[in-house]
Parts: structure tokens; sequence; C-alpha cells
């Protein structure tokens, strides 16, 4: 059976980044990090240097091309936040993986300015990953640290439209394709997932707004394996959010009420975040008061 573990005791972490303008409308980014972790598995630390390469590029007035690649690892982040900046040229760095992982990304994007009112976007990016994990069939009493290779697929389409200053109108295709190897699949060895996120969003000037989502999901996978079989499973189904919040005088903040999974919808799903859930079985109502200070 699986014993303790130690938890990483200690970490350093030293960035740069740099911001250059060569030419009009263009910016490149060019940094890296260094890493220094020790004590999530015995024995083992990790040294790691991380290079950070992007682009936003303006060829023509209202499209913009992004691409970057760069490497991560995880490490301990206290609340999961980070004085390091968080993306490079648009492209998220930091995922709830688990502490070691080693990450690469690799990914290009086009944002359109249509009119004043309509914005949309292509982007698709890659993953690979080197997961640690204690390999308890070697040697339950002490188990050796090995690595499995993940990768992820990440693509988005979306369009953006504000017909009135009161209105705004979003829709979005997301897909997203894990590959596991079944020495560590953490209960998922391949999956396609679709997401269809339509959205209408109401603000009055006299603070009192609204927001609807209704959001198609479509999985179909294997599932399973490490301790158990693998077996094939798919399922589709709607999840619709609302809520309605108002603006208090002086922009001190908001007062939101709404529902999550307001028809209580039930599913078969696999959720690739690990601490935060972005879908619930149930419905949920809540409510919530936002005070910014002046």
């Amino acid at each position: 059976m699986p014993g303790s573990t130690n938890l990483i005791t200690h970490h350093l972490n030293l960035y740069s980044y740099a911001y250059i303008n060569p030419i009009k409308n263009f910016t490149g980014t060019i940094g890296a990090s260094y890493d220094n972790l020790g004590g999530d598995f015995p024995g083992n630390a990790k040294d790691q240097l991380n290079p950070k390469v992007g682009l936003s590029w303006e060829p023509i007035r209202g499209t913009t091309l992004r691409a970057a690649a760069f490497r991560t690892l995880k490490r301990t982040l206290i609340t999961n936040q980070t004085l390091e900046p968080t993306q490079v040229a648009g492209f998220n760095q930091f995922f709830d993986d688990y502490n070691l992982a080693e990450a690469w990304r690799y990914g290009g994007a086009i944002d359109q300015k249509f009119t004043k009112k309509l914005f949309g976007g292509l982007e698709f990016s890659k993953r690979d990953l080197k997961v640690p994990f204690l390999d308890f069939s070697v040697d339950p009493e002490n188990p050796p640290s090995r690595n499995a290779d993940w990768k992820e697929y990440l693509g988005r389409a979306y369009l953006f439209w504000t017909p009135h200053d009161w209105v705004a109108f979003r829709a979005e295709y997301q897909y997203e394709q894990l590959k596991r190897d079944e020495i560590f699949p953490e209960g998922v060895t391949k999956v396609d997932t679709h997401r269809v996120p339509l959205g209408i969003n109401f603000f009055h000037p006299s603070g009192l707004g609204a927001f609807l989502t209704a959001t198609y999901y479509n999985q179909d996978g294997k599932f399973g394996g490490e301790t158990g079989p693998i077996l094939p499973g798919r399922d589709d189904f709607w999840i619709v959010n609302a809520a309605i919040n108002y603006r208090l005088p002086k922009r001190y903040g908001f007062i939101t009420v709404g529902a999550n999974n307001l028809f209580d919808e039930k599913f078969n799903y696999f959720d690739n975040n690990l601490n935060n859930a972005s879908i619930q079985p149930d419905r949920m109502f809540f409510s919530k008061v936002t005070l910014a200070l002046p």
C-alpha cells in the first residue's frame, strides 16, 4: 500500500522578461526562469531553466498575430499566486498540474477586429508534459520516482458582438484532447472534449445587470487505467448558468445572485482541472458581494 511521502519543503524561483519593439506594431517577448525545488518525492530534487519566447504583431489594422513557445516547471504556489508573468503573448503559462511536472507549450493565434463592435479569433496550442509519479508496482515500500508522458492539444475559436451599449453576445468553440501514458493516466488515457459556450450579458445605466450562458459539452474517450480496466465512454449535455447583479453607487462594488447548472443537469464528465472543477453535477445557487475601495 502507498505510504506517506514528503512534500516540497522549499523552492527557489528566479525570472527575467524583456519586451522589445524592433518595428512598429510588433512586440517580442524574450525571457527565462529558473526553478530549484526539493522534497516532493524521497531523494528527488529539481533544477530547471525555462526559456520563454513570444511575439505579437499587427501586420494590418485590426489583425493581430500571436505565437509563443516556452517551458515551465510546476512548483508550489501560495494560494496559486505568483509575481511572475502568467502569460507569454497571450498564452497561459501556469496550469493546475502536478508538482514537479515539466511542460513545453507551443501556440499560435490570430485575433481579428471586424468592426468597432465585432471581434473574433482563432487559437491553437500544444502542451508536452513529463509528469512525475511514484511507481508502487516496482517497490511498494520504497517506490522509485518515474515520469509519464502526457500530451494536451487546445483549440479555441471565438466571436464577441456588442450591438448596443447595454448588450453583449459571445459565442465560442473550445476543443481539448488529452493523451496520457497508461502507466500513470490519472483516470483517462485519451479523451476529446468539445465545448460550445453561448452567452448574453446585459448592462443598464442604473447599475442593474444580468448574464445567461448556455454551454454544450461533448466528451468521448477511454477512461480508467493503472489499477483498473480501460473502458470507453461518452456523454453530451447542456449546462446553463445565470445571474443578476447590481452595481453599487459610486462604483463601490457589486451584489450578485445567481445559479450554476440552473436545470440540475446530470452527466458523466472528466474534468482536467484537479482542484477547481469547471462544472458541477448539481444545481447550485449562490450570492456574493464584491467591494471596491476608492
